[in-house]
């Protein structure tokens, strides 16, 4: 096997390894898919037979994870930009959800990964809550393998009014679960993982809830939900009822947890649960505050994820910067009650930098192979190279997170694989792309103005019998033997 070689050098290295630190002046060796050295100097690589990346006046770093995407909303730009939570879940995910074709389901796919390539993101938790059928599974999965980028595809579980219907029982969606499980993910692999998105907490009996936890360790396979993600409600809970039984796993990826309660919060920390906030999506749609404090002092770091572009940016940058700014305002609250102003601020910027690389590394289960840019290492790198650059950054950290956009990410390598180069998306049609993405859209678009769609006036009725039907399910916890 031929080695092939490339060397970034020109830029600052933030390696996010606490070792190696930040370096100045000095060069990242790839060979094929590793990271085999971070010279102090590039002097020190003058010599190695590679291909050289010239990042001079950027700044090279670990590729960004985002820890939880659905790419299968990825054709609806900005569709829920002025929706709230329960409106945009009953007028807008299940109407879509109903009608989506596996062939809609295989391009929004790609469009929503190749839309984090293009960001500096070279790994998502792919939750895809839309699986009508077992082609929709395989062109999920197939999408994200297309795009190249590093990836969990977590199998949703949700059920939708899908006519006529593709499963005629939930036995009958766990089992196309490990179909898929059997088929794309044989064995240990680092690139492609799967997972399992719960169907929403509350939403069916607690038996069908307990019996997709079950497969889930069972098929060894990362777990997820929607958990407390509507503050003031009960639907999205049930962990006292899983904890009951056993099945608050470790590892379990909780996503939102907005409205969580104390006694919730310690299940979590309990339990080694690992916790993601989307920030655009929480706060417009009124899902509570961000709950990255309950999350630390819980001792579990965070993630941050886009969620999807329905309604926020498709990049991680406006997402750490909105979790880091929201919290300092939050932080500072207590000082403005008694009179005073904060005389620093505690959270900084690397601990956002930290929740997009090494925390999202964990929640992947992949800490020892990405996140940082450490020797032995996978190859997913980004070189971030800011338009404006008629002066330098005092503070570089501080330009990454808070003044960066995706139109600022020059270079991605995932697994030592060019993906955007000179700024630009490699290997992908892209207009024809855009004809397909465009005629699905139309597709969807003209099926979704076919279902009935919520007044204001309907929607607290709605919500209101999801609610009673959940405190029936969970209550089914303590009914079985």
């Amino acid at each position: 096997m031929s080695t092939k070689r490339t060397i970034i050098s020109g830029g600052l290295i933030v390696s996010m390894d606490p070792e190696l630190g930040d370096v100045d002046g000095g060069a990242v060796l790839i060979e094929n898919e590793k990271i085999v050295q971070v010279a102090r100097s590039a002097d020190d690589l003058a010599g190695v037979d590679a291909e050289r990346i010239d990042a001079t006046g950027g700044y090279v770093l670990p590729g960004m994870i985002d820890s939880h995407r659905h790419t299968w909303l990825a054709l609806l730009r900005g569709i829920s930009g002025d929706q709230a939570l329960l409106e945009f879940i009953a007028n807008t995910f299940y109407t879509t959800g109903a009608i989506m074709r596996a062939e809609d389901m295989g391009v929004a796919t790609l469009v929503g990964s190749l839309e984090a390539l293009d960001a500096g993101v070279t790994s998502i938790f792919d939750c895809s809550d839309c699986v009508n059928s077992p082609a929709h599974a395989d062109a999920n999965v197939e999408g994200l393998r297309a795009a190249g980028l590093r990836s969990v595809y977590a199998y949703g579980m949700q059920r939708y009014d899908v006519q006529p219907p593709s499963f005629h029982s939930h036995g009958e969606r766990l089992a196309d679960a490990a179909r898929l499980r059997a088929e794309y993910f044989p064995g240990s692999d680092d690139m492609y993982q799967m997972g399992m998105l719960y169907t929403d907490f509350g939403t069916i009996p607690f038996n069908d809830t307990a019996a997709e936890v079950r497969l889930a360790r069972e098929l060894a396979v990362h777990g997820a939900s929607h958990t407390g993600a509507a503050a003031g409600s009960t639907l999205l809970r049930g962990l006292r009822e899983l904890n009951d039984h056993d099945l608050l796993l470790p590892g379990h990826l909780h996503v939102h947890c907005n409205g969580l309660d104390e006694q919730e919060w310690k299940l979590l920390g309990d339990s080694g649960a690992h916790v993601v906030t989307s920030p655009e999506t929480e706060l417009q749609m009124g899902m509570g505050l961000l709950p990255l404090r309950q999350a630390m002092r819980h001792g579990i770091a965070p993630g941050v994820g886009t969620d999807s572009i329905i309604c926020g940016s498709g990049d991680l940058f406006g997402q750490m910067r909105l979790a880091l700014q929201h919290q300092r305002a939050m932080d500072a609250l207590p000082v403005h009650a008694e009179g005073r102003s904060p005389i620093q601020v505690d959270l900084k910027i690397r601990d956002a930098l930290t929740w997009a690389t090494t925390n999202g590394a964990a929640i992947m289960g992949l800490s020892s192979k990405i996140g940082s840019l450490t020797p032995g290492k996978l190859a997913d790198v980004i070189v971030v190279k800011p338009r404006w650059n008629l002066v330098r950054s005092s503070h570089p950290t501080a330009t990454v997170v808070l003044q960066s956009t995706a139109a600022d990410v020059e270079t991605v390598l995932v697994n030592g694989e060019f993906r955007k180069r000179d700024g630009r998306l490699v290997g992908h049609d892209l207009a024809a792309l855009r004809a397909k993405a465009d005629t699905a859209l139309d597709n969807i678009e003209r099926l979704v103005a076919t279902r009935h769609r919520f007044a204001p006036s309907e929607l607290a009725d709605f919500v209101g019998q999801v609610e009673r039907g959940a405190s029936v399910n969970y209550a089914q916890a303590y009914m079985t033997t």
